[in-house]
């Protein structure tokens, strides 16, 4: 099954509209009923829930939709308006068949908080590419990736390392030649270096499909 990529909750018939299945848009109807409430009333909802005014919450975030507190919370901070930033692969070996594809002003930076989590600084930063947008370009990754993988849950998905990767270097920004190339300290994979990659996306795709 597939989860949705703003909230990661399983979508069935009852929660993922016709519409949105046909386009294969990997959102359920509470997080699009809810981003439009929010944008269109000026109401604030977290992880698709409506937050009340009676809520110490109403007092302090802004109107808008967030993913989760931690959303909520940075975007109020003016560094939340920086469109600029990277797209990146993340892995931990304690889970070998799944990718996480997030989003980060610096992905470095970022991979430096998770190991905060981790006792064995374990998690590894497999691939970044910078993106002029981060936001639009994650999204477009989430939306790629899910129909690539196996399984999905949230910002995390059931790829290889080449896939996601594959997914990030065809982003349409980059298809496009509008984006710089990111640079890190990966080693460049073989996939990267074949000139024919966007016909390799196609194929993918199709293949996929088939």
């Amino acid at each position: 099954m597939t989860d949705c990529i703003w909230c990661g909750v399983e979508l069935n018939e009852d929660n993922w509209y016709t519409s949105s299945k046909k386009k294969k848009d990997y959102k359920c109807k509470s997080c699009i009923k809810g981003k439009e409430n929010a944008y269109n009333q000026s109401k604030i909802y977290i992880n698709g829930k409506y937050v009340p005014r009676k809520s110490p919450w109403y007092k302090i975030l802004k109107p808008g939709f967030y993913k989760n507190i931690n959303d909520a919370i940075f975007k109020q901070s003016s560094i939340s308006d920086v469109k600029e930033g990277y797209v990146y692969v993340i892995t931990n070996k304690a889970w070998p068949d799944w990718v996480k594809i997030g989003m980060a002003i610096d992905a470095n930076d970022r991979l430096n908080g998770y190991q905060t989590s981790s006792p064995h600084r374990d998690y590894v930063l497999e691939h970044s590419v910078y993106s002029n947008d981060r936001r639009k370009s994650e999204q477009e990754a989430h939306t790629k990736a899910a129909k690539l993988a196996e399984e999905a849950n949230g910002e995390w998905f059931k790829l290889t390392v080449e896939q996601a990767i594959e997914v990030l270097n065809n982003l349409d920004e980059h298809r496009l030649g509008t984006a710089e190339e990111a640079n890190t300290d990966t080693p460049k994979d073989k996939l990267q270096e074949r000139s024919i990659q966007a016909d390799l996306w196609t194929y993918t795709q199709n293949r996929k499909t088939a």
